[in-house]
Formats: structure tokens, sequence, C-alpha cells
């Protein structure tokens, strides 16, 4: 079973669901936990903060929000090829790290340039959990008939996130506003240790030609699926190609020519419009005049949305059609409600826009999530996968910068209207560039 017979990429696509998959995955779903604690904070934070150092709402969004995103895409390029060069679980053991100190130090900023300072510093952490930890990992470790549920259910568990973070905000805002970082950061904290029991990717051991370390791995969970009861197929070979160096200029050739530009294209307009809303949100409510108590309970039932849709993910992902046209669909749709949600005043039509284009966004997150890191090869799929999504992270700071301003100075509708242009830009880069991907191996998808 553990002979040289077979490729571990070929043994790993064979191996049912076990117990060490479902321990797996919870290691996972923790970290990306705190990864939306933190995208979900800033927003909360924006308005108290304003107040606090007394400066400008956009001035708070571009210290509070926008430069996290600054720090996330110099930290998803750099960690993300350290992923592909030391291993995926390198990375994954300090970035965390990196977070949580960030965190607990940005209640004691003496003025916003320091805060700023360090928001870059928890962006820098940040930016390789969710494309390197959930995406990359899950993808690489679960076979491909049910490797976008799980992903999906990753996601939900974290996805509990903006719940957590706004019923502290309830509590705290808008005077101690510090209470949101410093929960954070102890709870990063508290999941480091876990991190030195998620194991390295072993497609990554393979195609480093590190077969007896990636054995043992895999080793482990088909002696577990025998040990419960599960049968393991005969191994269904796929080309792996080994590599002890990390070309990133693989990417660039080829067939991949064409999907990184869709991704870079995608990635650079999708952040705007995610974020857009996911991080603007209470701040929205407050610029329409809605107390810091009240928006904050708005913004609880808003965010509900993102729970749901992460839920309605898990069954549908991999039972729709292909992922390629069911990213194009959610996106669609998110830019509508988004601008309903622009032009509502009630509100029951905040509340009730706001949560279907927080359910279509998680439905279109969950999704694009797998997507990317599937049309990747294994040699590279970190490091290019870092660099395109990369580009989300400096699109975001780009373009949030811009978003904060047309808020201030035009209103939640341009805002919206704005970002309703870029859903259907990105829409129509999957529709025209993306390949079909669903219920694939990994390594025939990337070929």
């Amino acid at each position: 079973m553990s002979s040289n017979k077979h490729s571990i990429a070929a043994r790993l696509d064979r191996i049912p669901w076990t117990s060490l998959h479902t321990k797996l995955l919870i290691l996972l779903s923790l970290g990306e936990f705190f990864d939306l604690y933190d995208l979900i904070a800033g927003g909360f934070t924006v308005a108290p903060i304003h107040l606090y150092y007394h400066v400008s709402i956009s001035t708070s969004i571009f210290y509070t929000i926008a430069i996290f995103f600054l720090g996330a895409f110099i930290g998803v390029i750099l960690l993300g090829y350290i992923g592909d060069y030391l291993g995926r679980r390198t990375v994954i053991l300090i970035n965390m790290a990196i977070m949580s100190l960030a965190y607990l130090l940005t209640p004691f900023s003496p003025n916003i340039y320091v805060l700023g300072a360090l928001r870059f510093l928890a962006g820098f952490g940040a930016g390789p959990e969710a494309i390197l930890v959930v995406d990359i990992m899950s993808t690489e470790f679960f076979q491909p008939s049910i490797r976008g549920n799980r992903l999906a259910i990753a996601y939900t568990i974290a996805w509990l996130a903006p719940l957590v973070v706004a019923g502290i905000a309830v509590f705290v805002l808008p005077t101690h506003w510090q209470w949101i970082f410093w929960i954070g950061g102890l709870g990063i904290l508290s999941i480091i240790p876990l991190r030195f029991m998620i194991p390295e990717s072993p497609r990554w051991l393979e195609v480093h030609g590190k077969y007896d370390e990636a054995d043992k791995i895999v080793s482990k969970f088909e002696e577990q699926a025998i040990k419960e009861g599960k049968k393991l197929p005969e191994p269904i070979e796929v080309e792996v190609i080994k590599t002890k160096k990390v070309p990133l200029s693989d990417a660039f050739k080829g067939p991949y020519l064409k999907r990184m530009i869709m991704l870079i294209i995608f990635q650079f307009f999708q952040a705007a419009v995610y974020y857009g809303f996911t991080s603007l949100a209470p701040t929205v409510l407050y610029e329409k005049g809605f107390t810091f108590a009240k928006s904050t309970t708005m913004t609880f039932v808003i965010y509900t949305g993102y729970f749901i849709g992460s839920v309605i993910s898990i069954f549908v992902i991999e039972k729709l059609f292909d992922r390629k046209w069911q990213i194009v669909t959610y996106i669609i749709l998110a830019g509508i409600f988004g601008v309903l949600f622009g032009y509502s005043k009630s509100v029951a039509l905040l509340e009730t826009t706001g949560f279907l284009l927080a359910t279509f966004l998680n439905l279109f997150s969950n999704t694009y999530h797998l997507y990317m890191a599937e049309i990747l090869p294994t040699r590279v799929r970190a490091a290019a996968d870092g660099l395109q999504y990369s580009i989300s992270r400096l699109g975001t700071f780009i373009l949030l910068t811009m978003l904060g301003s047309i808020l201030v100075s035009l209103g939640p509708s341009a805002l919206f209207l704005v970002t309703f242009v870029f859903s259907l830009i990105v829409g129509i880069d999957i529709a025209i560039l993306g390949p079909k991907v669903t219920g694939q191996k990994v390594e025939v998808v990337a070929k």
C-alpha cells in the first residue's frame, strides 16, 4: 500500500473520508476563522477610531482597513513563495504569530500612524491564510469528488467570525474598540500550538522529490481508513511533475498564461466588490445616519448572510453547474443586491438586501477559493496562487481607498454602483477565459 508502485497524488485521491481528514479540516478552519475575524474587525472599528484619533472617516478607512490589504499584498507574495520553496507547513507556523503580535499591540497605538503600521503588519501575517492554509491544503489533501464540499465546510466554520465580532461590538463599541483587537490577538495566540498538528502537504513533498516523507503521511491516512472499515480502491495514476525548484515562470507558460491573465483581472476587481461591502457595511450604515448601537445590530443581522451563504455552498458547490458558471452567477447577483442596498433607506430593506448580498458574496467566495487553487500545478500552486491572490490585496488597497472617498463624498449609492460595474467585469472575465473544473483530479485540471 505504501510502496513506490503508485504516486502520492494517486493514493491521496482514492482515500475515503476519515477522522484524520475531519481533524485536519477543523485545524485549517481555525486559522481562517481569525483571518476573517481580522477582515470584519477593521470594518467595525473605522468609526470609533475616526472619533478616537480625531481623523476623518476616509482617513480612518485608509489606516484601519486599506493599509491592512497593502500588508496582505506583500505577505501573500513573500509567504506564498516560501510556501512553495520551504513547504506549506513552514508558512502556517509563522503567519499566525505575526498576526497575534500586531493585534495585541494595536490598542496601544499612540496615533493613527502607528495604528496603520500595526494594521499593515497584521495584513502581512494574514495575507497567505485563506489561499495557502485552506484553499491549497484542502485541494492537495482531499479527493476530487468531495474537496469542494469540504472546503465549503471549512469556510462555513470560519464564517462564524463575523457573528462573533458583531456580538463583541455590540458590547464594546464605540468607546472600548480596543477589546476587539485584544480578544482577537489572544484567540490567535491560543491556536498557534495547534498549527504544529497540521502535516506537510504530501503532494508538495512528492513534487519536491521527498517521497518517503510524503509516504509516511499518506500511509497514516490509509491505515486510518482501513481501521475505520473503509475500502481503498486501486489508485488511478496521474502524471506528477517533480521539481526541486520553484519555477514561477511556469505559471505563465502554455495554457497557464491564459489562466493567469484571467485570475489577475479577476482578483483585482472581485476584491473591491467583496470587501467594498464586507469591510465597509458598518461604516455605510453609520454614514446613512444610524447610531453606533443601531448600525451594529443591523450589521449583525446582515452578516448572518455570510454564514447562511457558506452553509448553502456545502450542498451546491459540487452539485450545481460547473464552478466556473457558479462564480459568474453569484458575483453578478451580488452586484445587483449591492446596488439595492446602496439605495435602500428603511431598516427592513437594508437588512434584507444586505443579507442577500452577503449570502451571494459567500457563495461566490467559497466557490472561487477552490476554483483558483485547482487550475494551477502543484509545483507552483502556492507561489502562483499567492501572486494572483496578492493582486486582490493590492486591488483592495487601491480600490478601497477610492471607495472610501466615494462613500464620504458621493454616498453609498455611488459606491455600490461602482462595485456593480466591477462585478460585471469579474463575471465577463471568468465567462470568457475560465476553464471548467468540477469533479476533476487536480493534476488533470492543472495539466
